[in-house]
């Protein structure tokens, strides 16, 4: 009777030895994931620190996290109460701080009632539209509709004032297609329709649809792929100076820096973006002015094929706002796709020259 009872403990024993261990290294592969996400965290803010607040950080030189975080805390209040002061002297206009007056805002009700106007195709064709399926063939296949009658959907929402369009030509479409997107009327509409401004759709349709990567990931993902391909790539994330370039309006800083060679064997740097759709349209605009100014072009990494119709379309609302003739050339891929730069679907935005009255 004592041999069996003994050996029923010695597997009770064994059993919870085994829970334990299994128990430990789980906890061991969480320690590791957050030890991760933690240092990328304190690289993230040093970055910060070190393009935005540079003498602050000369001065107190954090040596840890939680002493960065206070210092970019210290830094943006600093700031905040400069802005504060500039527009308590009306030294600084509200279109200069990205805000917009009560009145140039159309009239939500008014929107309401020319919405209520539209029929229910055309109201599924415009939340469609403003959700980045911009162009006739998406939208057909979106609705299961004819071709013909997805392009008359958004002619006639064109004409109605809730759309505006260019012509986007791919490097071996000479013809190219139509790209849609929101007028200021269009993005009023969104914001009936979805209960939340223009900019945040894409990133929310985006997550429904389980396309979704932050930018983060995306660089990380990018930078992988990059250098896979033989290329040298250097993030934002290790040094923000080297992804740093000047432009008329100031510095801007891109996602990665990737060295090729040129045509004639000469190593030359490539600016690359990462957009995950959450970015809020001005800081886009700014985005692509930068590269228009400096380069003409500009390189995007997106997360899914949806993704880059959403960014053609963003590029397409920028050369529109721009009021001004211009050619511009669009490179973007999905990160699952890219390996050569040379190999990023290319797009040319022609922004005719705005009609004179």
């Amino acid at each position: 009777m004592i041999w069996p009872k003994k050996r029923s403990r010695e597997e009770e024993y064994r059993a919870l030895l085994i829970q334990y261990e299994e128990i430990l290294s789980k906890l061991r592969r969480e320690n590791k994931e957050l030890k991760k996400r933690l240092e990328d965290a304190e690289r993230r803010v040093q970055s910060a620190l070190k393009l935005f607040f540079p003498e602050l950080y000369a001065k107190k030189k954090p040596s840890d996290l939680d002493q960065a975080l206070r210092l970019l805390v210290d830094g943006l209040d600093s700031m905040r109460r400069e802005l504060q002061r500039l527009r308590e002297s009306r030294i600084v206009s509200p279109e200069a701080t990205g805000e917009t007056l009560q009145e140039e805002r159309p009239d939500a009700q008014r929107i309401k009632a020319r919405l209520r106007k539209l029929s229910e195709k055309e109201v599924e064709a415009l939340k469609l539209a403003l959700m980045g399926f911009c162009t006739v063939n998406s939208l057909s296949r979106e609705m299961k509709i004819e071709w013909r009658e997805a392009d008359a959907l958004l002619s006639r929402l064109h004409d109605k004032g809730f759309l505006d369009v260019l012509r986007v030509k791919p490097s071996r479409e000479p013809r190219g297609f139509p790209v849609f997107f929101p007028s200021p009327h269009g993005e009023a509409a969104a914001e009936v329709l979805f209960e939340k401004p223009w900019s945040l759709v894409h990133a929310e349709v985006l997550k429904e649809k389980g396309a979704y990567l932050d930018n983060l990931r995306l660089i990380k993902e990018a930078e992988v792929r990059l250098r896979h391909s033989g290329y040298r790539v250097v993030t934002e994330l290790e040094d923000p100076s080297e992804c740093t370039f000047r432009y008329s309006e100031g510095n801007h800083r891109a996602d990665l820096v990737v060295y090729a060679f040129d045509k004639t064997g000469r190593e030359v740097r490539v600016f690359l973006e990462c957009e995950s759709m959450s970015n809020p349209i001005s800081q886009v605009e700014k985005m692509l002015r930068a590269h228009m100014e400096a380069f003409g072009k500009i390189y995007v990494v997106v997360s899914s094929g949806l993704a880059k119709r959403m960014m053609l379309q963003r590029a397409c609302l920028w050369a529109w706002r721009e009021k001004r003739e211009l050619v511009f050339e669009v490179r973007v891929e999905e990160v699952g796709c890219l390996t050569r730069l040379s190999s990023m679907p290319k797009y040319i935005i022609v922004r005719p020259p705005p009609r004179t009255p």
